[in-house]
């Protein structure tokens, strides 16, 4: 079993734990995939595209 990783290419979070990613995606897709997760501590919201993965995240831990 083959483990992926996505590796950041540019980020930007604030104080209050949300951030912006893009990040490499395994997969080159010419049509956009969207997808999303919703918990009660955290969310994120997403779609590939081109190779890349663009993410919108909330996650409450990462507040400082």
């Amino acid at each position: 079993m083959k483990n992926f990783i996505s590796r950041p290419l540019a980020k930007l979070y604030f104080s209050n734990g949300f951030g912006l990613y893009i990040l490499n995606s395994y997969k080159f897709c010419i049509v956009p995939r969207f997808y999303g997760m919703i918990r009660d501590s955290f969310w994120e919201i997403g779609f590939r595209f081109f190779g890349l993965t663009f993410e919108i995240m909330w996650n409450k831990h990462f507040k400082y």
